[in-house]
């Protein structure tokens, strides 16, 4: 067929012989799998293509098709792949942009010679059941796509969803008072549905949906420091748990509005803490819960987020826990509250990064909230037997990229509290350090080990609870090994010794293996 269509055609037309080189039925695609937009676009300089020399023998052809009619396109490498085997409708594509080009020459009434116009006939009738077909082909992606359009959920909403499956168990010789531990092995989950939605591009509406049955090693230890990551029970029925809209106000401005499930880190940001602190086992390793996981969130927030530098970020935020009760010492602003900032600061290309954290918090009395977060000794978590009380909570988180695979961290927390009426005061200490080595054994897999101490009462005043008479230690050690990019496989437990802050008690531990899917 070459040699058939190259004699039709002079030298001046003969550009447009570059379109069918190589050009064998036996390696024709079928026009189901060409590729409408695997290509540059539309050249303006035959230089613009790094395979094409002026040595080449259809160079000439080629420039002159570039310069006359503009109708040859290029790949996205800007290569023109000239002896790649070309299918008929390959060609028909090529042939039909430059026929649509030479139209509008005709019409704009510019020149186009009379043997030119012969030759693109002699073409047009010759490939014109591909050129049909083509055409057809394209006018039915066409349709295709205004029904999926017009019949889909929304073309602004991304669904995400993340299963967690727990085997879990407890064991020890004894609770912290003196009780057996329930050391029964368990297997429950949770389950969420993220919607992600967006009406400008940068803004996000989430709402999340979830249900779980994750019964904490806490209950089953005796001592909430073995509190579980992940971990909570509503019986599996599902309910809203994140409600929230975040959307920038200037280029380095942004701001977060919601009613329902805002926690601390939606608007501060955790990471320094350490690279892992979604994932770990135990709660207290993941996050400073002094800080973080302070237990006036998980309700209504408002927070604003400022790049100050490229590398300095500042965020402010309030969280009201009961913001829909109109009664009592409830509402939007009578209520248990927490509010302060955050200021990161990366350095070294951000192998080295800071978090520094400030939490004023109000708890009133019978609320049931723990004093400071969900982590910690009993008289940490409750120093004054449930009574009115506001606390400081200071926060100062590191971590450093040591070598590419090697990184160490940690946090520190630090909280005043004080009862309204004045007649008792606490101090509260908790810190923790890891290491972690990723890509071991496989690629995006991660060890790690974190040893701190869980948020003890350390000093009080008053008619507050006794200090802590020995200080509690958690050791975690878990394995992150990741299948592919949607499935986290990891064995691991954690070791709390001197449970309750007394040294008397029995060392405690928590073994599982944990499942996490996300797609």
């Amino acid at each position: 067929m070459f040699n058939r269509l190259i004699n039709l055609l002079p030298m001046g037309a003969a550009a447009f012989s570059i379109l069918i080189l190589n050009c064998d039925r036996s390696n024709a695609q079928s026009i189901d799998n060409y590729n409408y937009q695997d290509n540059l676009g539309q050249i303006t300089n035959v230089n613009q293509l790094r395979d094409v020399a002026p040595t080449d023998w259809a160079y000439e052809a080629l420039r002159s098709i570039v310069d006359r009619y503009g109708c040859i396109s290029g790949f996205p490498n800007q290569t023109y792949r000239g002896n790649q085997p070309l299918s008929r409708y390959e060609f028909a594509a090529g042939l039909n942009s430059c026929l649509n080009q030479i139209e509008r020459l005709i019409a704009s009434s510019e020149s186009v010679s009379e043997f030119d116009l012969d030759t693109i006939q002699q073409l047009n009738q010759e490939f014109e059941a591909e050129l049909t077909s083509l055409r057809g082909r394209v006018d039915e992606i066409e349709s295709r796509t205004a029904v999926l359009e017009d019949s889909s959920f929304s073309t602004t909403t991304k669904l995400n969803a993340e299963i967690v499956n727990y085997v879990l168990g407890t064991f020890g010789d004894e609770k912290p008072d003196g009780s057996d531990i329930d050391d029964e092995i368990t297997f429950s989950s949770r389950v969420r549905l993220n919607f992600d939605s967006s009406f400008t591009g940068d803004d996000r509406l989430s709402i999340r949906l979830q249900a779980r049955n994750i019964t904490s090693p806490a209950s089953s230890g005796g001592t909430n420091s073995l509190a579980l990551n992940f971990e909570g029970d509503n019986g599996n029925n599902v309910e809203i748990n994140d409600l929230h809209y975040s959307f920038p106000v200037t280029e380095r401005l942004s701001a977060l509005i919601g009613t329902n499930g805002v926690d601390i880190d939606d608007i501060f940001n955790a990471a320094p803490t350490m690279g892992i602190a979604y994932d770990t086992l135990s709660l207290f390793t993941a996050y400073n819960n002094l800080v973080y996981d302070n237990g006036n969130a998980g309700g209504a927030a408002i927070g604003f987020d400022y790049d100050i530098l490229d590398s300095v970020n500042l965020a402010i935020g309030y969280w009201a826990t009961n913001p829909a009760d109109p009664t009592g010492s409830n509402g939007l602003f009578n209520g248990n509250y927490a509010t302060g900032a955050n200021l990161n600061i990366a350095l070294l290309d951000e192998r080295l990064n800071f978090a520094l954290a400030y939490l004023r918090a109000y708890q009133g009395a019978g609320s049931g909230y723990d004093l400071g977060g969900f982590v910690g000794t009993d008289a940490a978590t409750d120093p004054y037997s449930d009574r009115a009380n506001s606390t400081n909570n200071y926060g100062l988180a590191a971590s450093f990229q040591v070598l590419e695979k090697l990184a160490i961290g940690g946090y520190g927390g630090y909280t005043t509290a004080s009862t309204i009426d004045d007649n008792a005061d606490a101090d509260i200490l908790n810190w923790s350090a890891y290491l972690t080595y990723t890509d071991l054994l496989k690629e995006g897999s991660t060890a790690i080990v974190a040893f701190g101490q869980p948020p003890t009462l350390i000093d009080s005043e008053g008619d507050a609870v006794a200090d802590d008479p020995d200080t509690p230690y958690l050791l975690n050690v878990e394995y992150q090994y990741n299948f592919n990019d949607f499935i986290q496989f990891t064995p691991g437990g954690y070791a709390l010794f001197n449970p309750n802050g007394d040294s008397d008690n029995e060392t405690i531990y928590v073994g599982t293996l944990r499942t996490v899917f996300r797609f």
